[in-house]
């Protein structure tokens, strides 16, 4: 279980049971640990507890969500809970946290997390469905409500920056666009794709980007579903990460891609669609797997890793330069060295196994029918 996000004042990473935040500048400013559950004590026949201990599967972060104007944390948990806590700056700069309240059950395990902070809310999505939680009263224990599903497994979820719509997009190509809060009142979809939607992300102008499997990237009007532009990738996309550059209506994207160590980059111009374009991509050594990727402000790129034969985690960091078009990377980066002290021989066992999302089609139904009509004759005869 693995995470990285980049905010506007913080870089944070989460690998198994620990979160840190780390300044833009890569300092160490703050650890949490997930306090895990007690063991529970077994009982014998008579219910009677017989000495034993049964130790509780330990709960990994699953992702997190981080509210810069609450300074408030939600983290999902592998155990299926999810927990916040409230953090505090601390005199030279450092931050200091505390738990809030009791930790939230869900039905499953939330996926993916935005917080609305106009409306007090965090919206979270497990498999198939949204839900959302008044993670932002803290006088109260945030229980879920759900707001909206689809039929298919949720991958990507978004929120625009006037709190009107909720975009989320699926395994089944479709990316939908909901009014909120009246979220049974859906705008519109974005169709187009022909495999699964990895990655969302709503940019100025009400323009929504989004990256697929079907190996293209593309521009939406969001307010009408429109294609505005279309992209083709070298390879399927699984997510990416994005900001605007410095002049001009254009937006950087780094798309992690299906190949484990390549992303690929493009600039994509929310005024002026046709100027998009594609950059050479960035290709990292084959002895490392990309496990997620983050764009700061500065285009900054921080690339989450993993050894191959190791499983150990590293980060990489790549500065973007505009002349050349192109990450160059940054060995002597501070926050290289500073994850790499505080996750210092932390191993992953099992990478996210993205194959799953294709889909499986029969290319000759004729020697499909053609198997099916010989099985039943077989069972005929027996």
């Amino acid at each position: 279980m693995y995470d990285l996000k980049i905010y506007s004042s913080y870089i944070v990473a989460a690998i198994k049971d620990k979160i840190v935040f780390f300044s833009t500048d890569g300092a160490v400013l703050h650890a949490i640990t997930v306090e895990q559950k007690a063991p529970v004590k077994d009982t014998d026949a008579g219910n009677e507890p017989n000495g034993n201990q049964t130790q509780p599967t330990p709960a990994n972060v699953v992702t997190f969500e981080y509210c810069p104007t609450a300074k408030l944390l939600a983290v999902s948990l592998s155990d299926k809970t999810w927990r916040r806590y409230q953090l505090r700056e601390e005199d030279g700069g450092k931050l200091c946290s505390a738990p809030l309240g009791e930790d939230i059950t869900t039905a499953r395990t939330i996926v993916s997390m935005k917080f609305v902070p106009k409306h007090g809310v965090l919206f979270g999505t497990d498999k198939s469905d949204c839900f959302e939680f008044g993670a932002l009263d803290k006088t109260s224990e945030p229980q879920p409500k759900w707001i909206l599903g689809h039929m298919s497994q949720i991958l990507a979820l978004a929120v625009s920056d006037d709190e009107r719509f909720i975009v989320t997009s699926d395994r089944d190509e479709k990316i939908k666009i909901s009014s909120y809060p009246d979220c049974h009142n859906i705008e519109c979809f974005c169709l187009g794709h022909t495999e699964y939607v990895g990655g969302i992300e709503i940019i100025p102008s009400e323009k929504l980007i989004s990256v697929s499997g079907d190996r293209t990237l593309r521009l939406w009007d969001v307010t009408e579903g429109k294609e505005l532009c279309k992209l083709s990738l070298k390879e399927p996309a699984l997510d990416f990460t994005v900001q605007k550059v410095a002049e001009g209506s254009g937006m950087l994207c780094a798309v992690r891609s299906y190949v484990q160590n390549m992303v690929e980059v493009a600039l994509v111009s929310y005024d002026k669609p046709d100027a998009s374009d594609l950059y050479d991509p960035l290709t990292i050594d084959e002895s490392l797997i990309i496990l997620n990727a983050g764009l700061s402000a500065s285009l900054r790129l921080m690339l989450l890793t993993m050894e191959k034969e190791s499983k150990r985690v590293r980060m990489l960091v790549y500065e973007f330069c505009a002349e050349k078009r192109a990450f160059k990377v940054c060995d002597d980066h501070p926050f290289v060295k500073n994850f790499e002290d505080q996750f210092k021989d932390v191993t992953i066992e099992q990478v996210r196994d993205y194959s799953t999302l294709f889909k499986h089609t029969i290319d000759n139904l004729t020697e499909y029918f053609e198997r099916k009509k010989i099985k039943m004759e077989s069972k005929k005869s027996k």
